[in-house]
């Protein structure tokens, strides 16, 4: 797996992004004081440090712990600590949620997701594969809707509405964690889009945290996902056995160049 070169110019007002072939997106930052590649997850629900990096942070036992579900149904009970400084792209966050897991991931030394970023807008730029934090208060007339998800503001994930083949409107979480032209929904849809079951093979994909957890994709194709402002044709999709959500998609189908403000619960469309 690629991995990003961490220098002084993560400390400035943009920071590159390395753009992985499988469209991640990985950034560099530092953690009390320890520097590292994570994966940008707006779907990860909280940071997420992994491995030998994990060993790095200065944490003591813990008491406090998350429980939640991954998107497949998967019940995840997690240990909560707090980072004391979070450097990033030149801005310092305080007292931050996180947790720890132990896995290794090659170039990778875990997640970084929303909920420091609450009160700070930000702009993906798949253009020049940058993330800024702007000067100026975002804004565009092309604005998306979102919502937020949030378990005692220790963990934070976005919605918005999609249109399926011009016709049904679904809630979708938002996910750059899951790379580029991801597109999942519930196997409750496939009789709304008169979809067979029985017709498409199904794909078992056991769990990276529990092998003995397998849940089951069926690929096929739908007429159309889109926004007001983006439209996907025929693209190809996963029902997935067990989704929480109506629906999960990555974001690079949304522009190419997005500017969040959650606080505000909106996306603006920069491109």
């Amino acid at each position: 797996m690629a991995s990003l070169v961490f220098s002084s110019v993560v400390f400035a007002q943009k920071t590159p992004m390395s753009v992985l072939p499988s469209g991640h997106l990985v950034v560099g930052a530092e953690i009390d004081g320890k520097k590292g590649n994570f994966i940008f997850d707006t779907g990860g629900g909280i940071n997420l440090f992994l491995g030998n990096f994990s060993k790095k942070l200065d944490r003591k036992e813990t008491y406090n712990y998350l429980t939640a579900f991954r998107a497949t149904g998967e019940k995840m009970t997690i240990p909560l600590f707090k980072s004391k400084e979070i450097i990033f792209n030149g801005k310092k966050f305080k007292d931050t949620w996180y947790s720890t897991h132990d896995m290794e991931i090659k170039g990778i030394d875990g997640l970084i997701s929303l909920p420091m970023l609450y009160d700070t807008e930000f702009i993906i730029d798949y253009t020049t594969n940058q993330l800024t934090f702007p000067k100026e208060k975002l804004s565009s007339k092309k604005v998306m809707d979102i919502q937020l998800s949030t378990h005692a503001d220790q963990s934070l994930d976005i919605t918005t509405y999609v249109l399926l083949n011009n016709k049904y409107t679904i809630n979708v979480l938002l996910d750059s964690g899951s790379g580029k032209d991801s597109f999942w929904l519930s196997e409750r849809l496939m009789t709304t889009l008169d979809i067979k079951k029985e017709s498409l093979q199904a794909i078992e994909k056991k769990s990276e945290f529990n092998p003995e957890l397998i849940t089951k994709f069926y690929k096929s194709d739908i007429g159309s996902i889109s926004t007001p402002f983006a439209t996907v044709e025929k693209p190809n999709v996963f029902f997935v056995e067990g989704l929480i959500y109506e629906g999960k998609t990555s974001i690079n189908w949304l522009g190419k160049k997005l500017g969040f403000n959650l606080k505000e619960k909106k996306i603006y469309i920069l491109d």
